[in-house]
């Protein structure tokens, strides 16, 4: 018996571009993103989660005359891997929240230049944005935040076909996710950068007061403690803050995709 294998440019075609957007999600994705996590472990998820997806993904019409021609997908594809990046960094701006806010933190606290080599992270990491980036880490998988995302990246596969022109539509929401998250690293920070001024106010009083006493030396323990103090005892506003700010982008990341 003749085994005849036929080509179905559209199948292979809708593939293809599942993959890149797969791809492009995994390669920022917050658990897959770091140095640890091996280029080879990120292909094959990318890989998997396309073969799971790709058959309810919905193909543009218009690109299916350009399946017999791989150059004519060349801007389709960019726009793929657009989309993934974009979903991931979705995801990925809550935690990156947190660690801004604690750079602000560890310059006025004094730990700026006790900032440690983190292997996870690949790089130099502060150490309170270290604690503040666990503490977001920690609410994203308490409510179930990875799954939501990766529902944002299934729901993607239906509100945005692939293969569909570029739209300027999603731009705005996409330059606000930017804004928002020094935004929301400054909403983060500010109560206790408000208290550590306070205490500058205090301890240059008390300098102008007592000239004897070596105010420098005195200011380095009290701004360390009172800042510890105001981040332990902040941990439930932060929890509550994350976890609504989660749910907040993911919000703004399905408005995208309506209008993208």
């Amino acid at each position: 018996m003749e085994l005849v294998l036929s080509w179905d440019p559209e199948v292979y075609v809708s593939f293809f571009l599942v993959f890149l957007r797969t791809s492009g999600f995994f390669y920022i994705f917050p658990f897959f993103s770091r140095p640890y996590c091996p280029n080879a472990v990120r292909i094959m998820l990318a890989l998997v989660t396309a073969l799971l997806l790709a058959p309810t993904a919905e193909l543009d019409p218009g690109l299916l005359p350009l399946a017999t021609d791989w150059t004519g997908l060349v801007i389709p594809a960019i726009r793929e891997i657009t989309v993934g990046v974009t979903l991931g960094f979705g995801a990925l701006m809550i935690l990156v929240a947190g660690q801004l806010a604690g750079q602000y933190l560890d310059l006025q606290m004094g730990f700026f230049t006790a900032s440690q080599i983190d292997p996870v992270m690949g790089g130099r990491m502060p150490l309170v944005g270290q604690y503040l980036y666990l503490c977001a880490l920690v609410v994203f998988l308490g409510f179930n935040g990875h799954h939501h995302v990766l529902a944002v990246l299934r729901e993607s596969l239906q509100r945005v076909p692939g293969g569909a022109p570029f739209s300027v539509a999603g731009l705005p929401d996409l330059f606000g996710m930017m804004s928002w998250l020094f935004y929301a690293s400054l909403r983060i920070s500010i109560p206790v950068m408000a208290a550590l001024f306070l205490a500058s106010v205090a301890l240059g009083i008390i300098g102008r007061a007592m000239p004897q006493l070596n105010v420098f030396v005195l200011g380095i323990p009290l701004r360390i403690l009172v800042g510890f103090t105001l981040l332990v005892g902040l941990v439930p506003i932060y929890v509550a803050f994350f976890r609504d700010a989660s749910s907040e982008r993911l919000t703004v990341l399905f408005r995208m995709l309506e209008v993208w």
